[in-house]
């Protein structure tokens, strides 16, 4: 899997966009699969490269949560997970590495607002489990940001 050429254009679009990470955590990508077969086989690649740490029907679809046996690193982030996303019904798509996230540590008004010409996808913005908001990049490829990792969120479900 080339993480390099994703993260290329993933921060070459990004950086088209002026929105500026420098002070945040890549917490970790996202690979949309085309269909619960791939999904199913993909389960098995992921898990050489890490521990499947979750695994949840989110939105009507299964997503596996992976903590890298080493994370990937890519110039001055070190990324400790992957998802790994099975369509919904009827969602025609490839797979591909689809997203990355990114833990911020500010409202998301207040992060929003520093870049007012940006049509921010805020549909997510008050989801309990976790809130977010959204950039597409392009067709297959979106960024998105929120309060807490992924691997805490996921720790702190399984103990309650």
């Amino acid at each position: 899997m080339n993480f390099t050429s994703f993260l290329d254009r993933f921060f070459e679009k990004l950086n088209k966009h002026g929105i500026n990470i420098s002070e945040y955590d890549l917490d970790h990508l996202g690979y949309q699969c085309s269909s619960d077969k791939d999904y199913d086989n993909l389960k098995t690649t992921f898990s050489e490269l890490g521990e499947m740490f979750d695994e949840n029907v989110v939105g009507g679809r299964r997503v596996g949560l992976f903590k890298m046996n080493s994370p990937i690193i890519y110039k001055d982030y070190s990324i400790p997970a992957i998802e790994l996303i099975a369509p919904k019904t009827g969602q025609k798509c490839p797979s591909v590495l689809e997203h990355a996230e990114f833990v911020i540590n500010e409202k998301f008004d207040t992060f929003m607002n520093k870049y007012p010409s940006i049509n921010w996808d805020t549909s997510a913005v008050d989801q309990p489990m976790f809130p977010m908001v959204k950039l597409r990049l392009d067709e297959h490829m979106q960024v998105k940001f929120h309060y807490e990792s992924v691997l805490d969120i996921s720790k702190h479900k399984k103990e309650k």
